[in-house]
């Protein structure tokens, strides 16, 4: 009886020493893993700024992805990397990109015109219309929505709306770019409706506004003061190339 009582009196002793070994062994673990945590999240934040600092598009698409390989759910890495991907004119990487920053910040209206932008691009229209309109149920107002859904209605033949989202666009503020493919939208929409001079107008207001088109401005005679200075500072660095060039290269001799 006295063996078996000092059989288990041991069993528990060795059952606290277990216990207590297994304690210590997490008290000694457990701050260097909080560290470990720490320094992989930090890293990421680093290469998502490098990402932010570098010029080089290529670079840019290097550091975002190490920083979402590091930490998956830091969104604005998706966000960054889906803008540079959308530049460098790779629109499935781009619908990709926006899709998982949804899914990490769901009420984004920005992130829900991109998509719409990045399906425009490949032709998938009923996708962008589906994007641009959950952009303005989040908010109604953002710029440049209902001119890039009236160029999704138009190339799907609803040239009513196209027409009504084109209306739209025009009356709200934006940039005189945005501005100018609103009126090229409407413009083309005028003309698949017959309506040949309201299409004319606005071609050519297009044109009087798009900040691209200054050259062609100039040219056609209703050139502002800002594309005549554009235009003059084009000509003067044209001559000097001439100029530079045309002193050091050599006329070819003739045959003899």
């Amino acid at each position: 009886m006295d063996i078996q009582l000092e059989y288990f009196e041991e069993k528990k002793d060795m059952k606290k020493i277990y216990i207590s070994i297994l304690i210590l062994l997490v008290i000694v673990a457990w701050p260097k893993h909080v560290q470990n945590v720490y320094a992989f999240e930090g890293n990421a934040l680093e290469y998502f700024d490098l990402g932010l600092k570098t010029s080089m598009a290529y670079k840019k698409t290097n550091y975002f992805t190490k920083a979402i390989e590091l930490n998956p759910r830091l969104a604005p890495a998706y966000e960054e990397r889906g803008l540079n991907y959308y530049f460098q004119g790779k629109y499935n990487e781009v619908i990709e990109d926006f899709t998982n920053y949804i899914r990490l910040v769901p009420n984004k209206a920005n992130a829900y015109k991109m998509l719409g932008m990045a399906y425009l691009k490949i032709n998938n229209y009923e996708k962008a219309i589906v994007n641009f309109d959950k952009a303005l149920d989040i908010e109604p107002e953002i710029k440049g929505v209902f001119g890039y859904r009236a160029e999704a209605f138009r190339m799907m033949g609803q040239l009513n709306e196209a027409i009504n989202d084109s209306n739209r666009a025009l009356t709200m503020e934006s940039d005189l770019r945005t501005l100018s493919d609103s009126y090229r939208t409407r413009a083309k929409t005028y003309l698949e409706l017959g309506q040949d001079v309201l299409a004319n107008a606005d071609f050519k207001r297009a044109a009087e506004i798009d900040p691209r088109y200054f050259l062609y401005r100039y040219v056609s005679g209703y050139a502002d003061l800002e594309d005549m200075r554009r235009a003059g500072l084009i000509g003067m660095i044209a001559i000097t190339f001439v100029f530079i060039f045309g002193l050091k290269l050599k006329p070819p001799k003739k045959d003899e």
